[in-house]
């Protein structure tokens, strides 16, 4: 049986507050804390120079119009990249500096292949060092990256599985099937995904949930989590 990260529904904000800030940034983050959200979500991968850099795409042509991927760059030359409203990518450690113990973290392994390149190793250290460990849940797509990282983790820090019913993903993958190899604590399912992901032993953090109507019916089904892309329309569905 899978343990229960949530002891209570926690609502997430997608990549920070994106409806009014740049995803992925300071300001994003700040204003989920500003607003008492109770959880940011955000993505993780390596430069370079081996800093953990918090940006969704491999390459910079979505965010800032440039076609480097994020693993040949410096991250000097990373943070020199505007990605909106004067912000810059931020490092992982900033964020935690940032946020402290305010809110939650959903930290994405963001990892393309099934051969290590340090991500899982360096975000647990880098977990230990923040001494955040009880604050922290770590996902991922990547059901290979999710089994590595709970293993050298130990199973210390609860994990989730990203899917979605999208072409973009192996079909193995779309309904939640690389379960059976990263054996999660809980799964995060594309929103649509939701309902027949309840039907499974596990607790359920849909993704992006953004009407407020359907997060209140995701609630009412048993849902332990949701992450979104406004999370301060949804907050009165969370408060106490």
């Amino acid at each position: 049986m899978n343990r229960k990260p949530f002891a209570k529904p926690m609502l997430f904000g997608h990549r920070g507050s994106v409806v009014d800030h740049p995803e992925n940034t300071l300001a994003g983050f700040a204003a989920c804390l500003k607003n008492r959200i109770d959880g940011i979500e955000l993505d993780v991968q390596r430069c370079k120079t081996g800093e953990l850099v918090v940006i969704h795409d491999y390459d910079l042509k979505r965010v800032a119009g440039n076609p480097q991927k994020v693993k040949d760059l410096d991250y000097a030359q990373l943070k020199e990249f505007d990605v909106g409203q004067g912000q810059h990518i931020p490092l992982l450690e900033e964020v935690f500096a940032l946020c402290k113990r305010d809110c939650f973290y959903d930290i994405e392994l963001k990892s393309e292949g099934i051969q290590s390149d340090g991500l899982e190793q360096a975000l647990f250290q880098a977990i230990l060092k923040a001494g955040l460990s009880d604050r922290i849940f770590v996902s991922s797509f990547n059901p290979v990256s999710l089994l590595r990282f709970r293993t050298i983790s130990r199973h210390s820090i609860p994990t989730a599985l990203i899917y979605a019913d999208e072409p973009s993903l192996p079909r193995i993958l779309r309904h939640g099937f690389g379960r059976f190899l990263a054996k999660p604590d809980y799964l995060k399912p594309q929103h649509a995904l939701a309902e027949e992901a309840l039907r499974l032993p596990y607790q359920i953090c849909p993704w992006t949930v953004d009407d407020p109507m359907q997060a209140k019916r995701l609630l009412a089904q048993g849902v332990m989590g949701m992450v979104s892309n406004n999370p301060l329309l949804l907050t009165y569905l969370f408060n106490d």
